[in-house]
């Protein structure tokens, strides 16, 4: 066994006796009080006294926790995202709010998580789980630093919300109402009259293509030139061309 050095022990304190649990309280109280007048009759330069509660919080809350709440706003500077947070109760009033602060180097692979598990953008109204420290600033407040986002939370929660939404439409006797509903003629059949190669048309026929492949309606294109001389004729024979097509294509569904 290795023997220890005792070079460097110093005499032991000499130990007060122990006191009781009530003596000890009225000490305390009694500092506490010592320390409030103090600070009273002291006069303190701004930046100083918020420089004080900035070291509190940072002794106080330097671990990370996770957080419950709402988006109310968001928005993204130069790759910083800038959150509006707040908690309501049952009632929709806002309890609690503050500022969160969603760093670039790390905003780009939360984000990228949360959207890959959610299939969906980070956005406002949502309701959130995020990792956060505590932060303040003598000059721009307190604020939260997010550290990460549980997509898990989110989507229980969406989850929560749509069930919540159906029972309530089934209660009702709502849910199945508009299954009952004859399909209006003017939605179903959409004429679309645009020049070739237009440079919208491809976006509007992308998003076109989606609500088509539901069975909610369907678009019937033709082309026409909307400049010169000739753009009224052409998109009077587009129309005139496109009743024909769709008279003939209905004689045929009707034969069948």
């Amino acid at each position: 066994m290795r023997k220890p050095n005792l070079s460097n022990m110093k005499p032991a304190k000499v130990l007060a006796p122990a006191k009781d649990l009530a003596t000890l309280e009225a000490e305390l109280a009694e500092q506490e009080n010592n320390i409030e007048v103090n600070l009273e009759d002291t006069v303190l330069r701004l930046s100083d006294y918020l420089s004080a509660v900035d070291m509190v919080i940072k002794q106080t809350f330097n671990h990370r926790v996770w957080v419950k709440a709402e988006i109310r706003n968001l928005s993204s500077k130069g790759g910083h995202y800038y959150f509006e947070l707040a908690e309501k109760d049952e009632d929709g009033k806002v309890i609690a709010s503050c500022r969160g602060n969603l760093w670039r180097f790390k905003a780009a692979r939360v984000l990228a998580k949360f959207e890959r598990a959610t299939g969906m953008p980070l956005d406002r109204d949502l309701t959130v789980l995020l990792k956060v420290s505590a932060g303040f600033h003598a000059q721009y407040g307190f604020s939260l630093t997010i550290e990460d986002i549980d997509p898990s939370y989110t989507l229980g929660d969406l989850a929560r919300q749509y069930a919540e939404m159906v029972d309530r439409l089934t209660g009702e006797g709502l849910l199945n109402l508009n299954q009952q509903l004859p399909v209006p003629f003017d939605i179903e059949h959409v004429l679309v009259i645009a020049p070739e190669k237009a440079a919208g048309l491809g976006d509007f026929q992308a998003d076109a293509d989606r609500l088509a492949r539901t069975g909610a309606c369907h678009f019937h294109y033709h082309n026409a030139t909307f400049q010169g001389n000739h753009a009224p004729s052409e998109i009077r024979q587009a129309i005139v061309n496109a009743q024909q097509q769709f008279t003939a294509l209905m004689s045929t569904c009707q034969t069948y």
